[in-house]
């Protein structure tokens, strides 16, 4: 793992954050108002074109249409009043004259003319307003057109009405020839009149559909313009929305990538500040964070070289590091060393001495640490290191120990070929254990300027005292009886004595541990047997039985093929043969309670 020197630690906390640029907020309002005013333009726009048509259909709706129902009804009555006044000329030449029927005709026919006056009259005014309320020039010069063709329809039928009058008048006096001239004159008129109506209708009827195709083209451009703006306001708002949203999207992406390495256990990213706004500062940060990092797993690979780097990180984690204060708790611990090896330090030069010395330490303490274990310390060739929570189960701390003590007595192999490459000649060498599990003050403890975590206790004492009991019972691995008990289930041991360790005045139980269930021989497990019967025996001062269950024990273990556990299966029952051989000479008397005073540490 690549990790940053300590001296650079300074340099990533230092404040080199420039000039803060345009803020992330500030561009989405931005993106936001240019998208707003893009749609104002549209609608603007749109509303501008619409009131154009608006403006047209008012006109039609307001003017044109109703100035064109106008016109066709003056049509209308005129036909009918001319109906009217061509019955009274006939009626006048029937003989004799219906009075009643005349006066009937004339009646209708000035009914007609108040009419027709009345509506070319609204016509004229309507024509007035929407020539003044026009909105577009051509409209404005279509009612000029129109206006005085309806003042001048008012004046030619107020002229034929003038001369139907005098028409009737002359019939009435009888005076035929000049009714006659004059009913020419008044067909002409009514001709021209009639004309004038359709010229003046014909030309509303053009203007309507006019001013209709227009008001259609004109909502057309407006739906077209509204199109192309709305499509152009569209593309301009997606095109600088993209920009700004891929400027904010690209960093966050980086990061999240880099956040996705650092946590996959990468520390070498780096992230390229380029922007000025929040981005860029939490990128700076991000930076920073990784630096800090980086010296916090420099800091746990160095010191973890000197205390278990579960340990590192527990403190590391823990907001008051220096606090002394201990759990108590039921721990095994672990005491080994290797008998021989310091002789052979001993023909060494000092650098070979520090080379086979690191060697040494590194493959015997290996097994500590692989079954989850504390390597507590080391004094010379001993090693000490203890099992329990929170470094591993509270239920399996003796079980694990003991995998590490079966693995450290595979190592010693090739602890020996080492040495023997290393000097030439094959030395003999035996791995001595001691394993206790009972209560423990664990914690870090020490003074102000130098602090330790580590454990405390009887127990402590125990497992150094069992690694230096297992010298006289010529055994590897020495445990007492709270180990067993938890171990029985899984590994296979044989009582050894109850003895009396030096600084203590409770005995304790000894056990050896011969391997796991199920790894020993038929002729291992029958020795073992044996033994635990010749112990018994022992106990009750039946020396007889005794020795011949010791020996019995001493012949199956010289038959047994070795499983590579036992490291002297035989030495404690040669141990147990010399003492009934002294205890015979010296009976102990009848209050012997079978404990063994222990005389060394």
């Amino acid at each position: 793992m690549t990790v940053l020197p300590v001296s650079a630690k300074p340099s990533l906390l230092k404040d080199s954050t420039p000039s803060q640029g345009l803020s992330i907020g500030f561009k989405i309002f931005g993106i936001a108002t240019s998208l707003l005013g893009l749609l104002l333009l549209v609608v603007y726009i749109s509303t501008h074109r619409l009131r154009q048509v608006n403006a047209e259909i008012t006109d039609l709706a307001q003017y044109t249409i109703p100035i064109t129902d106008r016109v066709a009804q003056i049509d209308v009555h005129a036909l009918e009043q001319e109906l009217h006044f061509e019955r009274v000329q006939k009626l006048y030449e029937i003989a004799p004259r219906d009075g009643r029927r005349i006066r009937a005709e004339i009646q209708a026919f000035e009914k007609l003319d108040g009419q027709i006056n009345q509506e070319i009259a609204d016509a004229i005014a309507m024509a007035k307003v929407a020539l003044k309320e026009a909105k577009l020039d051509q409209d404005r010069a279509e009612w000029k057109r129109i206006e005085p063709m309806l003042e001048s329809i008012e004046i030619q039928h107020q002229q034929f009405h003038d001369h139907a009058l005098e028409l009737l008048n002359l019939l009435q006096a009888g005076e035929l020839n000049a009714a006659r001239q004059l009913s020419e004159q008044i067909i002409i008129e009514e001709k021209d009149f009639n004309a004038a109506i359709n010229t003046i209708f014909l030309e509303l009827e053009q203007f309507t559909v006019d001013s209709a195709k227009l008001g259609q083209q004109h909502q057309q451009t407006v739906q077209s313009l509204s199109l192309a703006v709305a499509l152009i306001a569209t593309a301009f708002g997606l095109v600088y929305a993209r920009l700004v949203t891929q400027g904010l999207v690209k960093p966050v992406r980086s990061l999240a990538h880099a956040m996705a390495a650092v946590q996959a256990g990468d520390l070498d990213v780096s992230l390229d500040v380029s922007s000025r706004d929040e981005v860029g500062t939490l990128a700076r940060s991000f930076n920073a964070m990784v630096g800090e990092l980086k010296l916090k797993a420099r800091l746990e690979e160095t010191f973890g070289k000197y205390v278990d780097p579960r340990i590192v990180q527990s403190l590391m984690d823990k907001a008051t590091t220096t606090n002394t204060a201990g759990d108590r708790q039921v721990m095994t611990v672990f005491f080994a060393d290797v008998k021989g090896f310091e002789a052979v330090l001993a023909r060494l030069n000092p650098e070979d001495q520090v080379s086979l010395m690191n060697h040494y330490l590194n493959i015997m303490s290996a097994p500590i640490t692989a079954h989850d274990g504390v390597i507590d310390k080391f004094i010379g060739t001993v090693m000490m290191g203890f099992w329990g929570p929170p470094f591993c189960d509270a239920n399996r701390h003796s079980q694990l120990a003991c995998a590490a003590a079966l693995e450290q007595i595979e190592r010693l192999r090739l602890l020996q070929q080492h040495i023997e490459k290393m000097i030439g000649e094959s030395v003999p060498l035996h791995l001595h254990i001691g394993l206790s599990t009972g209560k423990l003050v664990v914690g870090n403890m020490g003074s102000e300027a130098a602090k330790s975590f580590t454990v405390m206790g009887d127990t402590v004492n125990t497992a150094s005292r069992l690694k230096g009991a297992s010298h006289q019972y010529g055994v590897t691995v020495l445990m007492n009886e709270a180990t067993q008990q938890q171990v029985a289930d899984m590994m296979e041991t044989r009582e050894l004595d109850l003895i009396q360790v030096v600084g203590k005045e409770e005995p304790v139980r000894i056990y050896e541990l011969l391997g796991r269930k199920g790894d020993l021989s038929d002729a291992e497990l029958e020795a073992k047997v044996a033994f635990e019967a010749g112990l018994q025996a022992y106990r009750q001062q039946q020396w007889s039985l005794a020795s011949g269950q010791f020996t019995h024990s001493l012949a199956e273990s010289a038959q047994a093929k070795t499983s590579g556990h036992i490291a002297a299966p035989s030495a404690p029952a040669k141990l147990y043969l010399e003492r009934i051989r002294i205890l015979k000479a010296q009976p102990p008397g009848e209050q012997w309670d079978g404990v063994w005073q222990l005389t060394q540490k």
